[in-house]
């Protein structure tokens, strides 16, 4: 918990803002990768932080606040580490130089491998290397074999080695922080009901906790039984479409909405504003959310989605149809209208190794329907600030203007233990 979430965190941007332990034999402003040093850059930096918090999903729990202002006053774990690991690519994509662009991309990478609650085979070997090469170049390119920067190489850099062979031995690293052993401690610690003998009450409630774990991990059956909000209809493995406001509306489809469904619709339909993923993670839609933007009302956008395909696109809404299959038998589909965004690109998502997927919002050019099972995640879409040189390019509008990057929640479920799901509440944001 405390070495990605605090540690790390604590010495890089320590580096990037200038004020890491500087010696009287060196200087700051011999230091290149400081590239958040003045104070008005810092601050700036901050205010980008706290405007991209709408522009995550209400899903990621925890969003980063104003880091320049917040930093010394109670922020939070989570907020450093989808600051650190999921914004800060994105805000520093312009303004550092790509050779310690490209180095920090190497931890954000491995980092993230290790935060994952299901750590694939195939990710390991790729993931150790890029820790390797981050520690190697941490040396060559921050250190320098200097003796007055001698304190910049900190145990936890050296650690960052062990990561993925201590994931290989005792499997993903969350089981063993301190998240699930502070949850259950609170957990059974609220249970204890007797004040004369509370440990041998408390030792009696956990051997009852695992007894009860057990039972359910041999006999799932008896775990707790799921009970759907009014009106919301099962779409198999998972996935949940759920009924907002009033159970339907009916909407006049836009011309270019309508051409879309061509052979299937022509225009009405009934719309749904939310599904519910086999994550927990809610999808909502341009449909529910667009309403309360025109109010004014601060919104959490949730209907960017990663779909099947490693492809990113906007939700407009749900809705079911009706169609006939080449035997004649009736189905009911549950299908997505979407706005694509572009591929990420390749040279970027090269040059980072992965770390940051740049996509650009196609808009009204872009319209198709999808099957509701396609969407696999809700995702965040952030602005991406250009280069200076890119600004000044001669095609600068057409290059590189609304172009956003995605940041994905960590470890995908990584923040579910403890809760079963979204919350399933009618919180406005559809409204």
């Amino acid at each position: 918990m405390h070495h990605l979430a605090l540690n790390i965190p604590d010495i890089m941007i320590g580096l990037f803002t200038g004020t890491f332990r500087c010696a009287t034999s060196d200087s700051v402003h011999d230091w290149p990768w400081a590239v958040l040093f003045s104070e008005w850059m810092w601050e700036q930096h901050g205010e980008h932080v706290a405007s991209m918090s709408l522009f995550l999903p209400s899903s990621f729990d925890r969003t980063p606040r104003n880091i320049a202002a917040k930093i010394n006053s109670g922020y939070k774990a989570w907020e450093h580490m989808y600051h650190f690991y999921v914004l800060l690519p994105g805000l520093l994509y312009a303004i550092m130089d790509d050779e310690f662009y490209g180095h920090y991309c190497k931890l954000v990478a491995g980092a993230r491998a290790a935060l994952l609650v299901e750590s694939p085979d195939e990710f390991r070997p790729l993931a150790h290397k890029l820790l390797i090469e981050f520690v190697e170049d941490f040396e060559r390119l921050y250190y320098r074999r200097r003796l007055d920067r001698l304190h910049f190489c900190r145990h936890s850099i050296h650690q960052l080695l062990h990561l993925m062979p201590e994931t290989f031995l005792r499997g993903p690293l969350w089981l063993i922080s301190q998240w699930p052993m502070e949850n259950a401690i609170g957990n059974l610690t609220r249970e204890i009901g007797s004040d004369s003998l509370p440990y041998a009450n408390f030792a009696e409630r956990a051997l009852r906790r695992c007894q009860v774990c057990a039972l359910v991990a041999m006999f799932p059956a008896l775990g707790q039984i799921e009970k759907l909000p009014k009106d919301a209809i099962e779409l198999g493995n998972d996935y949940v479409l759920l009924a907002w406001g009033k159970a339907a509306r009916a909407t006049e489809l836009p011309p270019d909405e309508a051409a879309a469904l061509v052979t299937y619709l022509r225009g009405c339909n009934i719309v749904w504003a939310r599904l519910r993923l086999p994550n927990g993670q809610i999808a909502r839609t341009a449909f529910g959310e667009c309403k309360g933007e025109a109010r004014g009302k601060p919104v959490h956008r949730s209907r960017m989605v990663k779909l099947r395909g490693d492809t990113f696109a906007e939700v407009k809404y749900f809705f079911r149809l009706k169609t006939k299959d080449a035997n004649g038998v009736e189905r009911t589909a549950s299908l997505a209208m979407v706005a694509d965004y572009t591929p990420p690109d390749p040279a970027i998502l090269k040059k980072t190794h992965g770390v940051l997927m740049v996509c650009r919002y196609e808009g009204g050019h872009s319209r198709r329907v999808v099957d509701a099972k396609e969407i696999l995640t809700v995702v965040g879409m952030c602005w991406l600030r250009p280069k200076p040189v890119e600004l000044y390019h001669p095609r600068a509008a057409e290059l590189y203007h609304d172009r956003y990057f995605v940041a994905q929640k960590l470890g995908f479920d990584m923040t579910w233990i403890g809760r079963v799901q979204d919350p399933i509440v009618d919180d406005g944001a559809d409204a």
